[in-house]
């Protein structure tokens, strides 16, 4: 699978597409967030050298792989709204997160750019299953994940240490088919 290149898709407001050096300053700014970072596993302060090498990274190597690939969420003008995340994690399975900037929650750009990623994946890179993990008390994206059709499949408690404190980690999952019976009717 590792020949199936970065997307890039349109939906009816966004353009989504790989990670470009130019996205690096407002990459690393909605990063540095505290309020985003909350849940998220990266290390605060964020640096924009971390920013400009992931980009420089995926320009090298613009395959899905084993490693997390960023695509950004471009609305009109073009804003970076935020990202999408995914690696392979087997045979035929991939993990997807999401990240936003503050100031475009609640306006469901994550939902139409998580939704064209799905799509992407079991339709053009075939996977048979698309999962995630959260911090069970981001409740807004547990919704998220709820809303684009994935089930939650149960909670590990006190799984990782993150910030200071033993966290619970949620996991939620799609199959190709479930998508399909969806998108059929």
């Amino acid at each position: 699978m590792s020949d199936i290149l970065l997307p890039t898709l349109r939906t009816p407001r966004l353009m989504i597409r790989p990670l470009v050096l130019a996205d690096a300053p407002e990459f690393t700014a909605y990063h540095n967030d505290p309020e985003i970072a909350r849940y998220q596993s990266w290390d605060l302060p964020y640096p924009l050298e971390r920013a400009e090498a992931l980009a420089r990274q995926q320009a090298a190597a613009p395959a899905l792989g084993q490693d997390w690939a960023t695509l950004m969420l471009l609305g009109a003008g073009p804003v970076r709204l935020g990202n999408l995340s995914l690696r392979l994690t087997g045979h035929r399975t991939a993990e997807v997160g999401f990240t936003l900037a503050r100031a475009h929650w609640g306006q469901g750009y994550a939902a139409e750019g998580l939704g064209a990623l799905l799509a992407w994946l079991f339709t053009h890179a075939d996977l048979h299953r698309v999962h995630a993990s959260l911090d069970p008390r981001n409740a807004r994206s547990a919704a998220l994940l709820k809303r684009a059709g994935l089930r939650c499949e149960g909670c590990s408690v006190q799984a990782y240490w993150h910030r200071g404190e033993w966290t619970d980690d949620a996991h939620y999952a799609l199959l190709q088919s479930e998508w399909q019976e969806r998108h059929d009717t």
